[in-house]
This record gives C-alpha cells, sequence and structure tokens, in this order.
C-alpha cells in the first residue's frame, strides 16, 4: 500500500510497534517501511547487504506475495534513506509568552490554531533534524514549514473540514505572519517566532497540540471529576457533578424511584 507519508514526532516509538507487530492484516504499508529500514539499520548496525536482505524478510514475512525483484528499486531507496538519515524523536519544543499575544491578536478562532500548530511545527522541524551527516546540514536563524507539511498541519489542528488549498489561502491573508518563496523552493518563512523568547511555556505532547492551545488560549473548560466513579470530566456548568456514564446510570435510578413512589401513592 503506497501512500503519503505524515510526519512522526517519534519515528523510534512508531517504527519498533511495525518491526514487533507487522502491519494490520498483512498489508505493507511503503510509506512506512523507510521508518522500518531505519530502526533496524539502527538496532542492528547493519550495513547494505544485510539491511536489505532484513528489509526483504520483514516484507516477506508480512505478505507471503511480496515480490523482492520487481519490487527492487523501492528496497533500495528504503536502505539508501536508511543509511543516510537517523530515526526522529522530538519530544518537546517551547512558545513564549510573546507568541501566545501575537496570536490571541487574531480574532478568527479557526486560523488561530493553524497558526498556533504552524508555529509549533515549525519548531519540531527545526530541532528534528535527521541527517546522520550533519557537515551537509545548513542552518538557519529563520523557522520554516513546507508545503508537503499543509496535510499533517491540519491533521494537528483537528480542523477536518478545510482542504490544502484553504489553508494556503488562509495563510496568503496574514501576509505579515509569513514570506512565501516560489514554488520550486517550497518553504514558507514565519515572521511571528520569538528570536528572544522569555517564559516559554513547554509544549510535551506533541500529538496533542489543540489541548495546550485550548489551555493557553482559555478556551478549555473546567477539569473535575465524577464524584460517583472519580472519572475527570470537563465540567460544562457549575453543578455539573457526574461523567456521562454515571449520569445516565443515576437517571435510571431516579426514574426507578420516581416510578416506585408513584406505585406506592396509588396503593
Amino acid at each position: 500500500m503506497r501512500s503519503k507519508k505524515s510526519f512522526s514526532f517519534d519515528e523510534e516509538k512508531d517504527a519498533e510497534k511495525i518491526f514487533n507487530n507487522g502491519f494490520p492484516d498483512g498489508i505493507i504499508d511503503y510509506s512506512k517501511m523507510y521508518l522500518v529500514a531505519k530502526y533496524i539499520r539502527q538496532t542492528f548496525d547493519y550495513g547494505e547487504i544485510r539491511l536489505e536482505k532484513e528489509l526483504i524478510r520483514f516484507c516477506q514475512k508480512q505478505d507471503i506475495n511480496f515480490n523482492p525483484i520487481t519490487e527492487a528499486h523501492t528496497i533500495k531507496k528504503w536502505v539508501r534513506s536508511a543509511l543516510n538519515y537517523d530515526l526522529r524523536k522530538i519530544e518537546s519544543v517551547s512558545v513564549s509568552q510573546k507568541e501566545i499575544d501575537t496570536l490571541k491578536a487574531i480574532n478568527n478562532n479557526k486560523d488561530k490554531k493553524l497558526l498556533f500548530t504552524i508555529l509549533i511545527f515549525s519548531k519540531a522541524l527545526k530541532i528534528g533534524s535527521v541527517k546522520r551527516d550533519k557537515s551537509k546540514l545548513r542552518t538557519s536563524e529563520h523557522y520554516y514549514i513546507h508545503y508537503n507539511n499543509f496535510s499533517d498541519i491540519i491533521r494537528l489542528s483537528r480542523l477536518n473540514n478545510i482542504s490544502e488549498t484553504d489553508l494556503a489561502d488562509i495563510l496568503h491573508g496574514y501576509y505579515n505572519y509569513f514570506i512565501f518563496y516560489n514554488a520550486e523552493r517550497e518553504l514558507i518563512r514565519l515572521n511571528y517566532v520569538d528570536k528572544n523568547p522569555e517564559n516559554e511555556i513547554v509544549i510535551g505532547d506533541l500529538n496533542n497540540v489543540m489541548e495546550y492551545f485550548n489551555i493557553l488560549f482559555q478556551e478549555h473548560k473546567p477539569i473535575s471529576r465524577c464524584i460517583n466513579c472519580g472519572k475527570e470530566i470537563k465540567k460544562n456548568s457549575n453543578i455539573q457533578k457526574y461523567c456521562k456514564e454515571c449520569a445516565k446510570l443515576k437517571s435510571r435510578e431516579q426514574q426507578k424511584e420516581l416510578m416506585r413512589k408513584r406505585r406506592s401513592v396509588r396503593k
């Protein structure tokens, strides 16, 4: 199965899971085989020949019809990638109070979510280089995203009702926040990154950036605990005492008690 690669903040964890458990239903995800190849090379310190053999063995274990001859070119790409790149592992990034205040000035909440996600994503890209030969790595003081990051930005923003074209149109509406390079470079530079950050806040769970958004931009609901089972709940009102499950049970109990009283009165 050839699908578009999605960005992973912890490739090591993802690759280890695939290597140990395989792919669901034995269907090989060719885009994720790059992770498997890097994992095998890093874990077992294999060279090119042994790595290629192990990849073939792994794929044939997943799919008995996997043909290493017809897939020779693809296998070579996996091996080449594994020899040139390490697995990415980004545990956290930080945002400053100045960056948060800049985004608070945006009135449109959807746009604010997207620009916050882009800010976090660009910082992850900055520290997430996985090239093994650091001498060939070009560094810059600026922060960027790529056009091919759009699908991941939309996913992390949890805005399923917009397309990549919609995102591009939104970003061009904030021309003071970005510098758009020509299509060949496929880069967008962020202008709202704080170069001298103070009062930084750590974003630790990069796959759930919207949870941090809700807290930082005061959209979160107060957290409480169900008085029946102790489960955490997000309160919709000050009188809410139960989680959804316990509220249903409590309602049934109240209905039964009401019916019992009614029958008692009739007697």
